[in-house]
């Protein structure tokens, strides 16, 4: 029994994690396309409002109530012209977020009024109806859901109290759980194909994104995610590095190909120590010999230049097998992919030509590229 509870806890801790992952990874994804979403929604939800306020109300002869209509319809005209006056720009993904659950608040709270004060009684089911449908529209963090379903039903029964007769009270109440059960239901379900279809989506990515052999990026892979974060124009210094073996060929000449590859794997695992806890490194393999790593951010150029010192050297062979680096880096964090690699590659192309198995140094700000080669 005890293995059994054990083995849930597991899987239950299993899911939650991968979940975090999913959201936290398809965030930005997401909150472009809501955004998108919310513009259109907004508008046809405030072009519902002024039909019912100017066209519905009148025909039903509903004066009373006009105030709280007229109450939800300027919020919700403000809350439109806030969208669109932010629409060139998508905005931070919690504020996506927070932009929706604010919207989905305002249908269920419009809906749980017309339900009480024009509908007494006779259509009870509007508002759980909502509920459900809610939790269908988009696939956020699942915090935002539970709140935009949860506190509105609870504010939803204190009115209902004050309202409505023990016996509609108690349907209410009724209605209300039951249509939570089938919320709760319906966005585990929700979440659980989202999660499903995501990990295919990744697995299938981590095929086309890695190299075979060493599983670091590969060269396509390398050079998107180095300019998607340069095209961010993220402030501080960022660099590169271009590592190459010295007289690979020679290895494989003399020792076999089965030697070579024990070579790149060797290395392959200096590069997943030196970057698999690190997510400011970004690692490459452009083919061959060839591999490549982005540092993101850095506080002093030696830091990077100690790391890569690890690099030049792959132990666990009975002849010497060096590696030379060419680094280049930019304080000021301006320059394009193709500057720091051709900086990089000069640099490297020095270090082959005058010292094999060190690392040599390239500003790219610098007016005239000059290389300096560490010991």
């Amino acid at each position: 029994m005890k293995n059994v509870i054990r083995k849930r806890k597991a899987a239950i801790k299993q899911w939650t994690a991968e979940c975090r992952n999913f959201f936290d990874s398809t965030a930005e994804i997401r909150a472009g396309r809501n955004w998108e979403l919310i513009r259109i929604m907004s508008l046809v939800y405030l072009v519902v409002l002024c039909v019912y306020l100017f066209a519905v109300c009148p025909v039903m002869g509903i004066r009373l109530q006009t105030i709280a209509v007229q109450l939800f319809t300027v919020v919700h005209a403000g809350f439109t012209l806030w969208v669109y006056l932010r629409r060139d720009k998508v905005p931070h993904v919690w504020t996506v977020d927070l932009a929706i659950t604010l919207f989905a608040a305002q249908i269920l709270g419009l809906t749980g009024f017309v339900n009480m004060a024009v509908f007494p009684g006779k259509a009870a089911f509007i508002f759980s109806l909502c509920l459900v449908l809610m939790t269908q529209i988009y696939t956020r963090r699942p915090i935002f859901p539970i709140l935009e379903i949860t506190i509105p039903a609870a504010i939803y029964l204190i009115c209902s109290w004050h309202i409505n007769s023990i016996y509609e009270f108690s349907l209410d109440v009724i209605s209300i759980m039951i249509a939570l059960c089938i919320a709760g239901s319906a966005l585990y379900s929700v979440i659980s194909y989202k999660l499903h279809a995501y990990r295919a989506q990744e697995a299938l990515q981590k095929m086309c994104a890695l190299d075979p052999m060493t599983r670091v990026n590969n060269k396509p892979t390398f050079i998107f995610l180095s300019e998607s974060f340069l095209r961010r124009g993220v402030r501080g210094g960022h660099a590169l590095a271009v590592c190459d073996f010295d007289d690979f060929k020679q290895i494989n000449d003399n020792h076999g190909h089965h030697i070579g590859d024990e070579v790149l794997n060797i290395f392959a695992a200096k590069l997943h120590a030196l970057v698999d806890d690190d997510e400011d490194i970004i690692a490459g393999r452009f083919g061959g010999d060839e591999f490549v790593l982005f540092f993101k951010r850095y506080d002093d150029i030696q830091h990077i230049v100690q790391k890569l010192a690890s690099l030049t050297v792959i132990p666990g062979f009975d002849f010497e097998v060096t590696c030379s680096i060419g680094l280049s880096f930019s304080d000021s964090g301006e320059a394009v992919f193709d500057q720091y690699f051709e900086a990089a590659d000069r640099s490297l192309y020095k270090v082959k030509t005058e010292k094999t198995g060190t690392i040599g140094i390239a500003d790219v700000d610098a007016e005239q590229l000059s290389v300096e080669i560490t010991n």
